[in-house]
């Protein structure tokens, strides 16, 4: 899991945003200082998370993509692993 706040100070580059399968907003964004080096970063605003995703792009995400990152049980996970 990554800082949020500490991410959110330092003003990523937001790449999309996607509504997910429990029509949650998530931001995907890029790493402020390592960019495309590592995957793209899934952000929560509601409840001030971040998580890196196990995608370098943002093509395996669209509506009801099983990839789709989610906010459940305080992590953020792809949809397929609920």
């Amino acid at each position: 899991m990554l800082n949020y706040k500490k991410l959110i100070e330092n003003n990523p580059t937001i790449y999309k945003t996607i509504i997910n399968q429990l029509g949650q907003s998530i931001y995907l964004v890029e790493h402020p200082f390592k960019g495309d080096e590592v995957p793209v970063i899934a952000v929560y605003h509601k409840e001030k998370i971040a998580a890196y995703t196990d995608f370098f792009d943002t093509e395996d995400f669209y509506i009801d993509s099983e990839y789709n990152p989610i906010y459940i049980e305080g992590k953020i996970i792809c949809f397929y692993e609920i």
